[in-house]
C-alpha cells in the first residue's frame, strides 16, 4: 500500500513538473498612450558652449539654456564666453573671451569651476557639490 501511494505521488509530481507553465504576455506598447506624458525637465546634456547672456535660471533656481522660448536644464560640462574689449592702441575690437568653465548636474553647479580674465589666466577656482559651494580660491 505504501508503495502504491508513493507511486501515485511521484506520478502526480512528475506530470506537474512537466506541464507547461501558464504565463501572460505584457500588453502591447502603444506610443500614442505616452504622447501626453511630458518630462519634468528638458535636460541639455553634453559639452555646452554658451555666451554669458544665454545662461538663465528658471523658477526653481536651476540653471538653464534658453532655446526656442523653452528653458532646457543644463547637465554636463559647460564653457561660458563673454564679450571682451580687445583694445590694442588705435585698433578697438570686441571679441569673445573665455569667462568660465565647469560642470552642471541637473541645473546646479557641480565639481570644479574655473573663472578666467581676458588673457585666459585663471583668476578664481570654486569647488561645488550639487549646488553647494565647498571652497573658493582667488588668484591675483
Amino acid at each position: 500500500m505504501k508503495i502504491f501511494i508513493s507511486l501515485i505521488f511521484s506520478v502526480y509530481f512528475f506530470f506537474n513538473s512537466c506541464a507547461q507553465q501558464k504565463y501572460e504576455k505584457p500588453p502591447k506598447f502603444n506610443k500614442n498612450d505616452l504622447k501626453d506624458i511630458k518630462p519634468t525637465y528638458q535636460i541639455q546634456k553634453g559639452h555646452l558652449v554658451l555666451n554669458f547672456g544665454q545662461l538663465k535660471q528658471n523658477e526653481d533656481s536651476l540653471y538653464c539654456w534658453e532655446t526656442d522660448g523653452e528653458c532646457s536644464i543644463i547637465d554636463g560640462k559647460t564653457t561660458i564666453y563673454t564679450i571682451c574689449d580687445a583694445s590694442d592702441g588705435d585698433n578697438a575690437s570686441v571679441i569673445s573671451c573665455l569667462h568660465a568653465e565647469g560642470e552642471f548636474l541637473e541645473g546646479k553647479y557641480n565639481c570644479i569651476w574655473k573663472y578666467y580674465d581676458k588673457n585666459r589666466k585663471v583668476i578664481k577656482k570654486e569647488k561645488w557639490d550639487n549646488g553647494k559651494l565647498i571652497y573658493r580660491k582667488e588668484y591675483k
